[in-house]
């Protein structure tokens, strides 16, 4: 039987030369912290973005708290969207903010304008879009335009969205400003680590000195913000800068690998696959099934059929999750809900050939004959 694994990695082979280029040159010069990678992959990520700034910091985590801090959302609310990450959350709370939670809908993964409002309030100082598996959400100019009006500042979470674009703009560049991470499962990697993104120099400046313990001068300990340690290691920027570098490709890659399974399953009896009407990083490949359609079962018809589904984008969404449930007892969000329960991610990554899309895509067709909603 044909095999299709979950996720399948390789590393270019001149890739990993000029990884160890780079670590023995770094080795050469003996500066691990706050030296010219960070500086070159600051510039380069920029660059590849559009951005005017951009600021490399420990985590996608660390990135969203250290903007929160900058925005001085402290005593104030931040909305997020109720699909999405933990550290989405944690992050506007440990910069002192309330979370209110949004509502989404689930062919698209995100708010809509309407769904932002109802959940601002007077004291809302900022409002979080996530860009769940890639996908920029249709209403994200509208949401813009919104927060703006309002005065009220527009973060967006591109933990998935390394290059992805809506209507020639890249993700991180609509609001007023966003987080990228580079954690070991995103398009592109250093392992651990995150970047800051804004067209706002003033929210640049105090990111830079909020992730170095609030130091005007990086090695002179005299110190003007509450900050803390946030740097991003040089050898993490040697990963992240070769890495940058076939973004591209790899982005290109995963998008004909997602193109190939909405044109496959286009005649499934039941549910969609969520190709997205812009170009997207294909950081997941998803498949919204019709309500109650039993996820575990199909998961299992898979792998009875060799194909190794990927883990969802989030199985939980935050007014569930056991620390919070409390927060939230009464809390509805059913289009959160729904985002959460019926997604099935297939596996996606750029060396899935066009025989494995077809034996995956063949896979989740009988499966989903064979699998009723609400069977148990």
């Amino acid at each position: 039987m044909l095999s299709v694994p979950a996720v399948e990695i390789e590393v270019d082979e001149t890739e990993r030369r000029e990884v160890l280029a780079g670590i023995e040159r770094l080795l050469s010069v003996g500066r691990f912290s706050q030296g010219e990678n960070v500086e070159r992959f600051e510039a380069e990520f920029a660059a590849f973005t559009r951005a005017r700034h951009a600021v490399a910091v420990s985590s996608g985590t660390a990135a969203l708290e250290l903007v929160f801090q900058a925005l001085d959302v402290r005593g104030r609310e931040v909305v997020v969207p109720a699909n999405t990450n933990f550290a989405t959350y944690v992050a506007a709370e440990r910069a002192g903010a309330t979370v209110r939670l949004a509502d989404v809908d689930p062919r698209t993964m995100s708010p809509s304008e309407d769904q932002v409002r109802a959940a601002c309030t007077p004291r809302t100082a900022a409002v979080t879009v996530v860009h769940m598996g890639g996908l920029i959400g249709p209403e994200t100019d509208r949401i813009t335009a919104w927060c703006r009006s309002s005065g009220i500042a527009l973060v967006e979470d591109c933990a998935h969205a390394h290059g992805s674009e809506r209507d020639g703009r890249h993700a991180g560049t609509f609001g007023t400003a966003a987080a990228f991470s580079f954690f070991a499962t995103k398009v592109m990697t250093s392992g651990e680590g995150g970047m800051v993104v804004t067209g706002d120099p003033d929210v640049a400046e105090e990111v830079r000195l909020l992730r170095n313990l609030g130091k005007p001068e990086p090695w002179v300990s005299r110190h003007t913000r509450l900050g803390w340690n946030a740097r991003l290691p040089e050898i993490a920027a040697v990963l992240g800068r070769a890495q940058l570098t076939r973004l591209a490709g790899t982005v290109a890659a995963r998008r004909r690998v997602a193109a190939g399974y909405a044109e496959a399953l286009k005649e499934a009896a039941a549910g969609e696959f969520l190709l997205p009407d812009h170009p997207y990083s294909g950081y997941k490949a998803i498949f919204l099934l019709p309500p109650g359609g039993n996820r575990g079962l199909l998961k299992g018809a898979l792998r009875e059929r060799g194909v190794q589904p990927q883990g969802e984008v989030y199985a939980t969404p935050l007014h569930h999750q056991p620390v919070l449930r409390d927060r939230y007892p009464a809390a509805e969000f059913p289009g959160a809900e729904r985002s959460c329960a019926d997604q099935l991610c297939l596996p996606i990554y750029p060396s899935l050939d066009d025989e494995r899309l077809a034996h995956a895509a063949l896979a989740l067709t009988a499966a989903l004959a064979e699998v009723r909603p609400h069977d148990r």
